[in-house]
């Protein structure tokens, strides 16, 4: 059940949200749980990649800003690579193309973290 509200969440911000190429869930332990991926994405990849990025933004916000990792992003050529924690349990991975304006895709991945969180939280107290 909790996956059908968290693609229902997935899709709701791709479709919503200007300029995102795609989008997914991914737990602690790098493993896509839900996702909004182009197929030529491969979602093994893409999730061992979110992880060592996690660890490595965990690394670099305790040891430099003796804080938690709230977001990481990565700046391409051809876009941005965003990862952003959902509680401590999961990462919401957004991919948005060069245009984007950050501001508006900021303020849409902390409405869509929310209501992630809210899936999440109401899955454990089903549980």
């Amino acid at each position: 059940m909790m996956n059908y509200h968290i693609n229902h969440h997935l899709q709701k911000f791709c479709r919503e949200t200007p300029d995102i190429l795609g989008c997914a869930m991914i737990d602690l332990e790098g493993v896509i749980t839900a996702s909004v991926l182009s197929r030529k994405i491969d979602e093994d990849l893409i999730g061992g990649m979110s992880s060592s990025m996690l660890g490595i933004g965990e690394r670099i916000s305790a040891e430099l800003m003796d804080s938690d990792l709230e977001q990481v992003y990565v700046r391409s050529p051809n876009g941005y690579v965003i990862l952003n924690a959902v509680g401590d349990q999961a990462l919401l991975l957004v991919l948005a193309a060069k245009r984007a304006k950050l501001g508006l895709v900021f303020m849409e991945i902390q409405r869509t973290v929310e209501e992630l969180q809210k899936a999440v939280e109401a899955e454990k107290w089903l549980s």
